[in-house]
């Protein structure tokens, strides 16, 4: 979209509509509750109890993660056919099916793979459009900040409901089965809450315009290739490596809190519900200083605190006895990186690529579960056959490269760009986002800096 096409674009709504927060993000508040909380405290401890292997538990993980390389197809779908809608609502609806399925096969391993697929994908569908709903919109800089803090900021707050559920669950010992159908009754709600509350948001999205020759004929020439061998490729490999670190992790912390430090399940569970608590707290923060600093010092942010969580966490499984409030802090530092990260995942990803908004949310997510997928496998056989601590110090060298990659060439290509854009033909000062001015992230059609250029 060109200058002159953000400019001229009418707002999508009467400045008494412009609240910060809509129905349609519970979907968000669904996914909080159903990925951070139910999927990592019920699925990795439930797989290694039926098959007795860690590593098959990073497997399953692996699966779930896996399935979600196909978020750019789904991105991809929404924009192509204005369904955004209802890939939000299946997204939902999806992990309730996949929940009940873990519930009715609760004593059967053998649809263990295909639950983990579904799951996968539905992760994937919701995280792919949602923030569209945001960044497609039309909307003026200061809603849409408002917007994206309040959609990301439903995300923890669903991660407490479902940590505390699972927290009482587990008091009330209550087996994995009746644990999963909590689960899916909860996702089910939420589902007939994303439908009815997205019909007006869904209708304000604004259709990319039509790609020009030009873009068009680089696009038949190179393809894939123009995507990965890009700034936006950079950037893609260091979500990749920043999701091993952190999904790697994650997707094993019910397994490393005990096994590491002798943390027990219910502590463990009222640790994920304060990571969601905390998470109210840091998104706001995260919100305000992406109003200021931009997004790439959003992210920077997120991944020096995954480094040091991640590092942190490594040091302490190495001595015997390690305080709990030590480990707490480490954990949380892991934990709260994330709201950096999702906060300025959309905005990057739109200031670099050259595609639609579903399309680039969609590549994001996409890389996210390829990191996902490699953390879960990696730290699954590394559990096995080294002891869980090891995953702690896989994440320290994946968080480490990826920190490495944004300092050497995403911040340089970052300041190419604004020089760019400093130098165009309008000579506006708003076209170049400054150290104080966030990224717009509505303007798309900007050309990809070459990394090695």
């Amino acid at each position: 979209m060109s200058d002159e096409q953000v400019t001229n674009q009418e707002p999508a709504e009467p400045p008494a509509k412009k609240s910060a927060f809509e129905w349609w993000m519970l979907s968000n508040f669904a996914v909080g509750a159903g990925f951070a909380a139910f999927v990592a405290l019920l699925i990795p401890p439930y797989v290694t109890e039926v098959t007795g292997s860690a590593a098959d538990a990073g497997i399953v993980m692996m699966f779930i993660s896996l399935a979600a390389v196909l978020a750019p197809v789904i991105g991809n779908f929404a924009d192509r056919y204005s369904a955004h809608r209802l890939v939000l609502t299946l997204g939902v609806a999806g992990m309730g099916v996949a929940f009940a399925m873990y519930g009715l096969s609760a004593d059967n391993s053998a649809v263990l793979a295909l639950d983990a697929l579904i799951m996968g994908v539905s992760i994937a569908a919701q995280q792919s459009v949602a923030p569209v709903f945001v960044i497609a919109a039309g909307l003026d800089k200061g809603t849409q900040a408002k917007r994206l803090t309040t959609l990301n900021l439903v995300y923890p707050a669903g991660q407490v409901v479902g940590g505390a559920l699972l927290a009482i669950a587990a008091s009330a010992s209550l087996g994995y089965s009746e644990r999963f159908w909590i689960a899916a009754i909860f996702m089910g709600v939420s589902t007939v809450v994303t439908w009815f509350g997205s019909a007006k948001a869904a209708k304000r999205i604004q259709s990319s315009p039509p790609p020009s020759k030009e873009q068009v004929d680089k696009t038949r020439k190179s393809g894939l290739k123009a995507v990965l061998l890009s700034t936006f490729g950079l950037y893609l490999a260091i979500l990749v490596l920043s999701s091993i670190a952190n999904n790697g992790i994650n997707n094993q912390i019910a397994n490393i809190l005990p096994n590491v430090y002798g943390i027990d399940a219910a502590s463990t569970s009222a640790l994920i519900a304060l990571a969601g608590l905390l998470g109210l707290a840091f998104y706001p923060i995260a919100g305000w200083w992406m109003a200021r600093r931009g997004g790439l010092s959003t992210f920077t942010i997120g991944a020096v605190m995954r480094l040091v969580g991640s590092l942190a966490l490594a040091i302490l499984g190495l001595v015997t006895g390690s305080p709990i409030l030590l480990v707490a802090a480490a954990m949380q530092t892991l934990y709260q990186a994330s709201p950096f990260i999702r906060m300025a995942q959309p905005v990057v990803a739109v200031r670099f690529s050259t595609f639609g908004a579903g399309a680039a949310a969609g590549w994001v997510i996409g890389a996210s579960a390829v990191g996902s997928a490699i953390g879960s496998l990696l730290g699954g056989w590394l559990a096995q056959n080294v002891g869980f601590n090891a995953i702690n110090w896989m994440g320290v060298i994946s968080a480490a490269l990826s920190v490495v990659l944004l300092f050497i060439y995403l911040w340089p290509a970052e300041r190419r760009k604004r020089k760019e854009e400093q130098g165009g033909d309008d000579g506006s000062p708003d076209d170049a986002p400054t150290d104080d001015q966030p990224d717009d992230i509505t303007a798309k059609g900007a050309h990809d800096v070459p990394v090695h250029a």
